[in-house]
C-alpha cells in the first residue's frame, strides 16, 4: 500500500507540474504577443507622424531601432516559454523541435542584433557630427566677437 500512495502522489505530482509548465509557457508567450503588439503599435504612430516631416531618414532609423530591440526581446521570451514546453515533457521529438526553433530564433536574433547595432552606431556618429557642427559654430561666433 506504501508504494501504492506513492505512485498516486508521482502521479498527482506530475500532472500538477504539466498543468502549471502549460500556465507558465501561456503566461510568457501572452507577454511576448503584447510586447510584438506594442511595439508594432507605437512603431505604427512614430511612422505616421514622422512620414510628415522632411529629415525623416534619421527617424525611420530610430523607429527601426526600437522596432528592433522589441522583437529581440519578444523573441528571447518566445524561446523561454519554448524551453519550459520542453522542460516538462522531453521528448526526442520536443527536444528537436525546441533545438531548430532556438536554432531559427537564434539566427533571426543574431541577425537583428546586428542590424541593431549598425543603427545605433549610426545614430551615434550622427549626434557626434551634430555636436561637432554645433562646437564648430560656437567656436566661429566666439572667434568673430573678438
Amino acid at each position: 500500500m506504501n508504494a501504492n500512495m506513492m505512485n498516486k502522489f508521482l502521479e498527482s505530482t506530475e500532472i500538477e507540474l504539466h498543468y502549471a509548465a502549460t500556465i507558465l509557457t501561456l503566461t510568457i508567450e501572452t507577454i511576448a504577443i503584447f510586447i510584438i503588439a506594442f511595439s508594432v503599435l507605437k512603431t505604427l504612430v512614430k511612422f505616421i507622424s514622422t512620414s510628415k516631416r522632411k529629415n525623416s531618414e534619421t527617424f525611420y532609423h530610430e523607429i527601426r531601432l526600437d522596432l528592433g530591440l522589441s522583437l529581440a526581446l519578444a523573441l528571447e521570451f518566445l524561446l523561454a516559454a519554448d524551453i519550459v514546453a520542453t522542460a516538462i515533457a522531453p521528448t526526442w521529438e520536443s527536444i528537436g523541435s525546441l533545438g531548430a526553433i532556438a536554432g531559427v530564433r537564434t539566427f533571426l536574433n543574431y541577425f537583428l542584433r546586428q542590424e541593431v547595432k549598425e543603427l545605433q552606431a549610426e545614430k551615434q556618429s550622427k549626434k557626434e557630427k551634430q555636436v561637432r557642427f554645433i562646437r564648430g559654430n560656437e567656436l566661429s561666433e566666439s572667434v568673430s566677437a573678438k
